[in-house]
């Protein structure tokens, strides 16, 4: 048996604990701290708490899952790197759609459309937050899954901010990855919950719409096909992956070497916007 402490009461926290309940071989307690024996820990609190309620369990060699983000600025983010790497602790990112079958399924076809010239992504909700901006509450979604597209962290950055200033509410951001672009936008204004990414390659498009009932859709010249998917759903999948990490059965899936390449790309974003849309290097240490 595995014994997971859970520390968070909203709703996604509450969805956590129901999908961990339907998990064979493991138990979980709400936790608000340390102070009890567990053999990993869930974060899943308020996003500007993310850092200080894992810290503790990273340097007690605790294994953590935070959800997404990891931190809501880079300074924080490369605080919890250095103390996981101070304890040899393991934390496993939270990006849910590294384990969503239909994003696997997108990825695992995207040669069919040849080397990736461009993406876009469009996501949101109207669920503004309090604790973030919408670009650490949506970008880190396609940002997860930007290695997959384009096999390089991205170099540099414009973004905007449509609403809200320098917290924005709504924003684009124009990312270059070897002089290819992936250009995102994200609300918290969006009038239906959404989530698409679109990559085109010279062989045709490839369309990952998490919201539709077909969420994989492939097109070449003038046709245009559904491609098959597991049905699991991904948290089950991304929980799974978790206790199997703590068991030692698999290794990390989700370590936090490649959540550092989302981290820097939401902070060049962040920076960006700040700028007005200036141009920012992205992924370079400072």
């Amino acid at each position: 048996m595995v014994t997971l402490g859970l520390i968070g009461r909203g709703a996604w926290a509450r969805v956590i604990g129901a999908t961990l309940d339907r998990l064979d071989g493991v138990a979980w307690t709400s936790l608000s701290g340390p102070g009890v024996a567990v053999d990993g820990v869930l974060i899943a609190n308020k996003s500007r708490d993310h850092l200080a309620s894992a810290l503790p369990f990273v340097e007690a060699g605790v294994p953590c899952f935070i959800e997404k983000p990891l931190a809501t600025c880079l300074e924080d983010f490369l605080r919890l790197k250095a103390a996981a790497e101070a304890r040899g602790s393991e934390v496993f990112a939270g990006h849910l759609h590294r384990f969503n079958p239909a994003a696997e399924a997108f990825c695992a076809a995207l040669p069919q459309i040849g080397p990736i010239q461009s993406a876009t992504a469009i996501c949101g909700n109207g669920k503004p937050r309090s604790d973030t901006s919408v670009i650490w509450d949506w970008l880190p979604h396609p940002l997860s899954l930007a290695g997959r597209l384009f096999d390089t962290p991205a170099e540099q950055v414009i973004a905007r901010s449509l609403v809200g200033g320098a917290c924005p509410q709504h924003v684009t951001a124009t990312l270059s990855y070897q002089g290819r672009s992936f250009d995102l936008e994200a609300s918290w204004r969006a009038a239906t919950p959404c989530f698409q990414i679109t990559a085109t390659g010279p062989e045709g498009r490839l369309v990952f719409d998490d919201k539709a009932d077909q969420k994989v859709m492939l097109h070449r010249s003038e046709s245009c096909h559904a491609l098959p998917y597991d049905p699991e759903p991904p948290l089950t999948r991304e929980l799974r992956a978790f206790v199997a990490m703590i068991q030692g059965t698999c290794p990390n899936p989700s370590p936090l070497s490649e959540a550092e390449a989302v981290m820097r790309s939401l902070d060049a974003i962040e920076r960006s916007v700040a700028a007005k849309g200036h141009l920012i290097r992205a992924n370079c240490p400072a």
